[in-house]
């Protein structure tokens, strides 16, 4: 598995599992999914203005790719959302199982720079590919533009900015809150005997499916 970024970010080390116990606070059930769900982590690129040619970013100085080889191709995402949520830097990881490989992107934000903890906003993550259409491009002029770039690809939203990226991830889940409160609203529709009533509950239906409209057009412009 090769990505075929410059040979300068190569670093291609194995990371023993029980490093991510000493210096992060695992939990039994989190070191339980180690155990069971993961072979072994490799740290395959080191992307930072050291060894690719951009600037570095306001918020975003280095971001390490990882490799890590599953016993499951069904392992929770949760055992990399963890360390995510742990390391002081931006993270890539590419998921093995069976020759086919994944790429998760848990992207985030500074909670507290100086402890070095982020919030995760979304996490992002490819189908299962195989090695020929694992492509990642690198794109920027700075690690704040390269690491939006990696998300936007990860993720399909095709975007290269934050602002794009978090108003998407905003009206995806606005649109997800509004179908759910109309899928309420028919049901309760069904059981209403007051036709007036009715009536009533299918105006605030319409008002929320129009409002529905109205983001996915504009989710739909983001996406361009």
């Amino acid at each position: 598995m090769d990505l075929k970024f410059p040979r300068t970010t190569i670093v291609g080390k194995p990371v023993p599992k029980n490093a991510i116990y000493k210096h992060l606070e695992v939990n039994a059930k989190m070191k339980q999914h180690f155990v069971d769900d993961v072979v072994s982590i490799h740290w395959l690129y080191k992307l930072a203005p050291s060894t690719i040619n951009v600037e570095d970013g306001k918020l975003v100085h280095e971001i390490v790719v990882f490799s890590a080889v599953l016993k499951s191709k069904d392992c929770p995402d949760d055992v990399f959302l963890f360390i995510d949520q742990n390391m002081p830097r931006h993270v890539v990881f590419i998921l093995e199982f069976d020759n086919r490989y994944k790429v998760l992107l848990n992207y985030k934000e500074w909670k507290d720079g100086q402890n070095g903890q982020f919030r995760i906003i979304k996490t992002f993550a490819t189908d299962w590919l195989t090695d020929n259409h694992l492509l990642l491009t690198l794109e920027g002029l700075n690690m704040d533009a390269l690491y939006e770039t990696l998300a936007g690809q990860v993720s399909g939203f095709g975007t290269n900015k934050a602002e794009d990226t978090k108003r998407i991830v905003e009206l995806e889940g606005l649109i997800d809150k509004a179908r759910r409160e109309v899928e309420s609203i028919q049901k309760r529709i069904r059981n209403e005997r007051q036709l007036n009533r009715q009536m009533e509950l299918n105006r605030e239906a319409r008002g929320i499916k129009k409002q529905i409209a109205q983001w996915q057009n504009e989710l739909q412009e983001l996406k361009q």
